[in-house]
């Protein structure tokens, strides 16, 4: 007994929706943009608080230039405190940048070479001036 195959692919085909299509090309456009806009990094350090309530992550960007990025977690979310200014020196070269937290976990800051250079309140919900840093 012959098979007859022309009866497995018939010329009518599958039909889909126009919108399925467009939420499909559409998500795949959102995804090649996000990969294209959001630089990529690595975490250099993740430090939890002393009394384990808020946790901060210390990064290094690279997109154009290279930056180090400090995110913050109070609860569920990460969010962005601080961006620094573009890094002039080799990026291979340890600068010494490390996350600190104070004892009573109300202040943590970004040391670069045993100095601070940005701090975060989480009392007063602000960064911290440059008077306030060396403190």
């Amino acid at each position: 007994m012959a098979r007859n195959y022309g009866q497995l692919f018939r010329g009518e085909g599958v039909w889909v929706p126009r919108w399925v299509i467009t939420i499909i090309v559409l998500a795949a456009l959102l995804w090649f943009a996000a990969r294209i806009f959001v630089p990529p990094m690595w975490t250099v350090q993740r430090l939890d608080a002393p009394n384990g309530e808020r946790s901060a992550r210390l990064m290094r960007s690279v997109y154009i230039r290279h930056h180090f990025v400090v995110q913050l977690r109070e609860g569920l979310l990460w969010q962005t405190a601080h961006y620094s200014p573009p890094i002039t020196n080799d990026f291979r070269v340890d600068l010494g940048e490390r996350l600190r937290w104070s004892d009573d976990s109300t202040r943590v800051w970004l040391m670069m070479e045993g100095a601070p250079v940005w701090g975060y309140d989480f009392e007063r919900q602000r960064r911290l001036e440059a008077d306030e840093l060396r403190q």
